[in-house]
């Protein structure tokens, strides 16, 4: 695949995954690495340092958007960024320590039981229909214990696996009570932390390709931008019913996996 061709692809996949991070939210890595593995031929090292690198400029863009849109809590977002800004590095650190086979089947437990703490969320504001979610929360005493460890795990996830580790900081908004579009939002600007600590562990070792990282991130990064604007068209509370479950199943798909590897 050369020339002409493979630019206007990437930046057509890039559109499309920054639109998907955009209503969705997360950072982009789970699609970012198949397509770049399956459909472009890229090798796994460069695919995840690629996919880091596209993830920047797209959680940028998706960011201000939301920010403009109001669906972004920045005072948790930075909790949540705080530590996975130190998990990404103890991830990349400990990824020669310890058997990463047996830290995969603890995340995956850890997903689970993730999983089960959104259902039980899920349950509470479904009861509570009128009232969703709280527009801001404060993040004091064991809210911010919380943050940080959900952003440390995702970090860790970003290091270890080159995952932009969406399922914790999902799980832990959702269960926080935000409202689903500001737990859209508010993912996104996490997970910004987690590419940047991610990226440069991997430009040391060389593992990286800027031609790809160009064409694949111009499009992420528009496609990123108009995503928020997309979402602000959907029902609150559709959205509500619809949100949960799917990431709750995404969440349950994701830790089995990652047992059963």
């Amino acid at each position: 695949m050369q020339g002409v061709t493979l630019f206007i692809l990437l930046l057509f996949f890039g559109f499309i995954v920054g639109c998907l991070v955009g209503l969705f939210g997360g950072g982009g890595g789970f699609y970012f690495v198949p397509v770049l593995s399956l459909v472009f031929q890229v090798q796994p090292q460069v695919a995840v340092a690629t996919s880091l690198a596209a993830i920047i400029p797209t959680t940028i863009s998706a960011s201000i958007s939301h920010f403009r849109q109001g669906n972004l809590d920045l005072g948790v977002g930075i909790v949540f960024g705080a530590g996975g800004l130190i998990g990404a590095w103890i991830g990349a650190y400990a990824s020669s320590l310890v058997s990463a086979s047996l830290l995969q089947k603890a995340f995956g437990v850890f997903m689970l039981l993730m999983a089960l703490q959104m259902c039980l969320s899920a349950g509470k504001r479904m009861r509570d229909t009128h009232r969703p979610g709280r527009a801001q929360v404060r993040m004091s005493g064991l809210k911010i214990l919380l943050g940080l460890f959900l952003g440390f795990l995702s970090g860790v996830m970003a290091g270890l696996f080159g995952l932009s580790g969406t399922p914790p900081v999902i799980a832990g908004l959702y269960v926080l009570n935000l409202p689903v579009k500001m737990v859209v939002g508010t993912s996104v600007f996490v997970l910004f932390f987690n590419a940047v600590s991610g990226l440069a562990g991997h430009l040391l070792l060389g593992q990286f390709d800027w031609t790809l990282a160009f064409f694949l991130s111009l499009g992420a990064g528009a496609g990123a931008f108009w995503g928020p604007i997309w979402l602000g068209r959907v029902r609150a509370s559709t959205l509500e019913r619809v949100y949960g479950p799917f990431f709750i199943l995404l969440i349950l798909i994701f830790g089995v996996l990652m047992i059963l590897r």
